[in-house]
């Protein structure tokens, strides 16, 4: 592909990933595979991946804008041992990424989400390291500029199988926020270093078994679509019917713990019967509230 996107193949379309997807395996080389979760505009993961090219990095970040210049820098620098995933870190530890595949994982000034009400939003709860400890093999590195997220992550440490050692230190990573933070006068920033103290009791989201659901009957024109609201949530957006093809389809979101997903579900008359299933090419994880 011509132009600035033409090195596509450093992104992985999660949504067209099977459970048994196995990050090391989509290099080049197989090698030591490390993990930045929230890269942003991925200064320190090119650099990192041109100064370690024994090595392989994996990058997660949610927003598109930034995975766009990241893909733009790493083209530019034609490295061939990084690729990236545009997703919700949670469900990428909970759903995707196997035990033990990754040897070490860093987070460079994560959103600290400072109030008590956005708690729920923070990476550093038992949980989420708890996964982290499945899938890594050494532990891990966080630096923050924030205090509190330090305290929270002190809180949240046990139970995860690992130890944390948070210690102050100045300007060293030359990251974007570091850089915003140091200009309005901060000198005092976290580590907080996670090693494995303990095999993690945590595991993988196991795999649910989506099946195709049989109805003798079914009246699509004057179906009523009722949605879930509470624990697991499922909404019905609009719904559309071509009565020729005798194909009937519902826009639905589920939302469970930090995983939303939008797909088409499919009511198709087949043999005297309708299939209700998924629609096929839409892409979303297999899961219970599917």
């Amino acid at each position: 592909m011509e132009g600035k996107y033409r090195e596509l193949h450093r992104l992985q379309l999660w949504r067209q990933l099977d459970r048994s997807w196995d990050p090391r395996r989509v290099f080049p080389v197989e090698q030591p595979l490390y993990l930045e979760i929230g890269f942003g505009n991925g200064e320190y993961l090119l650099r990192q991946a041109v100064d370690r090219p024994e090595h392989n990095f994996l990058g997660i970040e949610m927003h598109w804008g930034s995975v766009r210049r990241c893909l733009r820098r790493l083209a530019q620098a034609q490295s061939q041992n990084v690729r990236i995933l545009q997703m919700d870190a949670h469900v990428a530890v909970r759903y995707l990424l196997p035990s033990q595949s990754i040897e070490k994982f860093v987070a460079l000034f994560p959103c600290p989400w400072p109030k008590r009400d956005h708690e729920r939003f923070r990476l550093f709860s038992t949980e989420f390291m708890g996964q982290l400890n499945r899938i890594c093999r050494q532990g891990g590195l966080v630096v923050t500029d924030h205090r509190g997220l330090m305290e929270f992550a002190r809180q949240q440490v046990a139970g995860s199988g690992l130890t944390l050692e948070g210690i102050e230190t100045e300007a060293r990573y030359n990251t974007k926020y570091e850089r915003r933070w140091s200009g309005q006068g901060q000198e005092i920033f976290f580590e907080l270093h996670y090693r494995p103290e303990a095999v993690s009791s945590y595991q993988m989201v196991p795999e649910v078994s989506v099946r195709t659901l049989t109805l003798d009957s079914f009246d699509p024109e004057n179906v009523v679509l009722e949605g879930c609201l509470e624990g697991i949530v499922v909404q019905f957006r609009q719904h559309l019917y071509d009565p020729k093809r005798e194909v009937f389809m519902a826009l639905t979101t589920v939302i469970e713990d930090h995983l939303n997903q939008t797909f088409w579900i499919e009511a198709a008359r087949k043999e005297g019967q309708w299939h209700i299933r998924p629609a096929l090419g839409g892409g979303f994880l297999p899961t219970l509230g599917v």
